[in-house]
């Protein structure tokens, strides 16, 4: 290995995927993911707003709040030296970094009118988010991270994990209003509560999941369940088949979590 030259393709690869370059692009996506959509969020007025299919209400996005103090928390975690070479972090924290970069990148795509590649983005964020989560949850129920890592890491990955899930069914559901792919009406409004009931699942199949007792499990089935709280008050009026769908998931999730908590401990 020490025949390698300097500049040549490997050893550029071994610089940008290490963990120093996995320290720097954290700290750098987790100021992208708050400074861009403050910054250069979208802007819908009147005739630009898309369609309300299953928008939650709009307290709902307070949640945005919690979420970028605990991502800037996590990088600020991952800065540190003695964090740089955990494999828990080689293992959650690329996923993580990139759910950070796409939620930052997804700000500007949608504010310039390019929704299905902001689509994407949201998948992006959805699926990196869940994947260092579900990898922070197993390393806390093995006893791998201390008190302090796990707060330190559980509120983003679960906050983000979830909420990443809500946005792209929410959406989704506009863009295919919006672009007449689903007319308006009635099939507008089932191919919204079909959405509801998806992520409905994704919650209880997380609430079912050998590591739902983890804190950052916990993190992502409150946000789920503060999200559908969000669209049963925000359809309520409007839509009575997205509000019913979205109050059946939540009480999916939360009968599945009563009896979780009423089972013994395995251990």
């Amino acid at each position: 290995m020490n025949d390698i030259l300097p500049g040549s393709p490997t050893r550029v690869w071994t610089f940008v995927s290490g963990d120093s370059a996995r320290q720097v692009i954290t700290c750098g996506a987790a100021a992208a993911q708050v400074l861009l959509p403050t910054l250069y969020g979208p802007r819908f007025r009147g005739e630009n707003a898309p369609p309300n299919v299953i928008q939650p209400a709009p307290y709902t996005f307070t949640v945005w709040f919690p979420i970028f103090a605990s991502s800037i928390a996590y990088a600020a975690h991952q800065a540190r030296g003695p964090a740089s070479t955990r494999d828990i972090w080689r293992a959650a924290g690329w996923p993580l970094a990139g759910a950070f970069a796409a939620t930052g990148i997804w700000a500007p795509l949608v504010r310039s009118g390019k929704f299905w590649t902001g689509q994407g983005a949201l998948v992006a964020i959805a699926v990196l988010a869940e994947t260092g989560r579900r990898r922070i949850a197993q390393a806390e129920l093995r006893g791998e991270l201390s008190a302090a890592e796990i707060m330190a890491a559980a509120p983003a990955a679960g906050m983000l994990a979830a909420w990443g899930q809500a946005a792209c069914g929410v959406n989704l559901a506009a863009i295919l209003v919006s672009n007449r792919i689903v007319p308006a009406g009635p099939k507008a409004a089932t191919a919204g509560a079909a959405l509801l009931a998806g992520l409905g699942v994704l919650g209880t199949r997380a609430a079912l999941a050998p590591e739902h007792t983890s804190i950052s499990s916990r993190f992502y089935t409150g946000t789920l369940l503060w999200a559908f709280a969000g669209v049963i008050i925000g359809q309520r009026r409007r839509s009575w088949s997205a509000a019913a769908t979205a109050a059946g998931a939540a009480t999916a999730i939360l009968a599945v979590t009563a009896r979780n908590r009423s089972e013994p401990s395995s251990s």
